[in-house]
């Protein structure tokens, strides 16, 4: 707000010097006027020019400005002049024919016949010809540099802080010099005034910059704070601050009166008078938020300033400071603080200035936070630019206000928390303990689920065995090649036994071993073939990194949740041709599985699972995750659950990237380790 509200006041200077020089032209009836000042780094620079459009016309200057910048090798300007280049150097020898530089070394008023002698050696000697072409032309005689001053500025001594040059048709006289050199402190005053605000607004910055860091301090020392830097930094006669509470009511929380309008015993004199007169105790200084409060949504109180400031949104200015505390004090006051109270403080004007927070998305609205309240003796009252710093002091207000309330909650919170804290440990050991308990129990779900599955393999392929057994009973040949392989029947059936006596103990730990990533996709990719990939018509593209970092977890597990992805790719790819079906010849490829491994670093193996089937709408590509979540009318939602589950315990992650039309992208990350770590 510092930055906009300076770049405001630099306008605003910059008009006021271009006043300067068109009221030199229109009063002595000189051809044009420009004024230059002083600027940090010693030079002199044409911040002002204005030329009679009757004795220099504008056609005829953009006629010669073209000439001149043909000649300099660069667009040039008189009426207009570019900072970079419009500006002289009084301590620099180069600069010494200057008539700008002249004057301020000779410290007064020096006149010259050469219209150039104000542009050297600012513009190359090729170009004096042409402005005595210009000078003939426009009937110039002589031109004048008068240097202005600040009085006293310099300790003790006049500071030049500008210079004012003349242009005129006829000799200079001496009475035009002494009304150039009134005109010149017209500049110098603007120049202390816009020297006063760049003051003020450092200070202004440096105090909203304590505001913005104030998260330490509670509430009522930045409303201190706020209205303590008002009154001194920008000279009010006084200042106050209110905040909005959640029962919708605007507090007075502090006050502060300028010490060189009023002494303490003054203020207590009043105090005590307006508390006789509406029959209650009241202070000005320190207020009682709970009494000395107006409610911004009751009919009762649209009248006071401070809720026309809000209920406008904006800031709102009165004449009477009486309007601030109506009708929190009784009508009985008004009289007293119109007749004693304002003239006795010497306010010309009040202001109520709204702060809000601004809101941190679309959907939020603005935060009402206060209002901050000055008062001026200036008999012009508040001008804008004043208006747009109490706005940024009040900005500043609401964020330190905020901060320091969310401070607090944070203390109360920790408070809290702190006494719970014994109670939150047991709650995480008990927790700790079922994730403990639900851990070992979905192992044994999985080694049952698995188990069950390889035992309904070995029944089927017995069963069909005895099938063909039964078909070729009747031919000696076959039936004989038949028993010839029974003890490979067999041994599925002493499996198939092994298998019933483990789940008759399911308890039996499911334990961890380091295990081989590549043979766990092996395993994955065999399993998903025989179901999903009919007769061969999806190319499976394998490419197995070598000397990859094992994974310590349950080699089944691991298989499990790779043949789910795989199933995934088989099934979006075969959902893309609905025309293929069981039967076809297994020559024609209709899509492309690309399995691969691969080490990332030393401690981190990468798995990618691609297929080019119908991809994963967008809008679906965070619920896949979700239990229960499935597009298939027979699924159960839990596969892709409890992939991503069982990789995060792992410690890994699983990313997906997909095109809808295109194909998926599964990529499995997992930590790594050495065996024996």
């Amino acid at each position: 707000m510092a930055d906009s509200t300076q770049q405001t006041a630099r306008t605003r200077f910059d008009v006021t010097l271009q006043q300067v020089a068109r009221d030199v032209v229109i009063a002595l009836g000189y051809i044009g006027a420009m004024v230059a000042t002083v600027e940090k780094d010693g030079s002199l620079l044409v911040r002002a020019v204005y030329f009679d459009p009757q004795l220099a016309p504008v056609d005829k200057i953009e006629k010669w400005e073209k000439r001149i910048s043909k000649l300099a090798g660069r667009d040039l300007s008189i009426t207009n002049p570019d900072p970079e280049y419009a500006r002289s150097y009084p301590n620099q020898d180069k600069y010494k024919d200057n008539l700008s530089v002249r004057a301020v070394r000779a410290q007064e008023p020096v006149i010259s016949d050469d219209f150039f002698s104000l542009f050297t050696p600012i513009l190359p000697n090729i170009a004096r010809p042409m402005f005595r072409a210009i000078q003939l032309g426009f009937g110039i005689k002589q031109v004048i540099a008068a240097p202005f001053f600040l009085e006293g500025s310099n300790r003790g001594e006049p500071e030049i802080v500008g210079n004012l040059f003349a242009i005129k048709q006829g000799l200079i006289t001496e009475r035009d010099v002494i009304i150039l050199t009134a005109f010149g402190r017209q500049a110098a005053a603007a120049i202390e005034l816009e020297r006063h605000r760049t003051q003020v607004l450092e200070v202004a910055k440096e105090l909203t910059t304590e505001l913005q860091a104030s998260l330490h301090q509670d509430e009522q020392a930045i409303v201190k704070q706020i209205v303590e830097g008002v009154v001194g930094v920008l000279g009010y006669v006084g200042a106050l601050v209110s905040t909005y509470e959640q029962d919708g009511a605007l507090s007075l929380r502090v006050a502060h009166l300028n010490s060189q309008n009023v002494s303490l015993d003054q203020v207590r004199e009043w105090e005590t008078a307006v508390s006789q007169i509406i029959g209650r105790q009241v202070s000005i200084l320190n207020p009682d938020p709970k009494a000395e409060r107006v409610y911004v949504h009751q009919a009762d109180y649209q009248d006071n300033l401070s809720v026309q400031a809000f209920l406008q949104r904006k800031p709102v200015v009165s004449d009477e400071i009486f309007s601030l505390f109506t009708p929190v004090l009784s009508e009985k006051a008004r009289t007293y603080f119109q007749e004693v109270i304002q003239p006795a403080l010497g306010v010309k004007e009040v202001i109520a200035v709204p702060f809000f927070l601004e809101p941190t998305s679309p959907k939020e609205e603005s935060q009402f936070v206060g209002n901050l309240f000055a008062a001026t003796g200036d008999l012009e009252g508040f001008k804008q630019e004043e208006i747009e710093l109490l706005q940024g002091f009040g900005q500043q207000a609401a964020v330190g206000i905020r901060n320091a309330r969310l401070f607090r909650e944070v203390e109360d919170l920790y408070s809290r928390s702190e006494n719970q804290r014994q109670e939150i440990e047991e709650l995480y050991q008990t927790a700790e303990e079922q994730r403990q308990v639900a851990e070992v129990f979905g192992k044994m779900a999985f080694s049952a689920a698995a188990n069950v599955h390889a035992l309904r393999n070995h029944v089927g392929a017995f069963r069909a065995f005895m099938q063909i057994l039964a078909m070729v009973k009747d031919d000696p040949i076959q039936l004989r090649e038949m028993l010839d392989s029974t003890d490979r029947y067999v041994k599925r059936l002493e499996v198939a036994t092994a298998i019933l006596d483990g789940l008759h103990e399911p308890w039996r730990e499911v334990r961890d071993e380091y295990v081989d990533v590549n043979r766990a996709l092996a395993l994955a990719l065999e399993k998903a073939n025989d179901i999903h990939n009919l007769d061969g018509h999806i190319e499976v593209m394998e490419t197995l990194g070598a000397a990859l970092p094992k994974v310590r977890t349950s080699y089944e597990m691991l298989a499990e949740a790779f043949r789910i992805l795989i199933k995934n790719g088989m099934e979006a790819i075969l959902e893309k041709h609905p025309e293929v079906k069981s039967g076809s010849p297994a020559s024609t490829y209709i899509g492309r599985l690309q399995v691969t491994s691969a080490a990332v670093g030393r401690e981190t193996v990468e798995i990618v699972i691609q297929d080019d089937g119908v991809g994963i709408h967008p809008e679906n590509m965070e619920a896949m995750f979700q239990l229960r979540w499935s597009t298939k009318e027979t699924g159960m939602g839990f596969g892709l659950f409890w992939l991503k589950d069982y990789v995060e315990g792992l410690n890994g992650r699983v990313e997906v990237e997909s095109i809808l039309g295109e194909g998926t992208t599964f990529r499995v990350l997992l930590p790594g380790c050495q065996q024996g770590d």
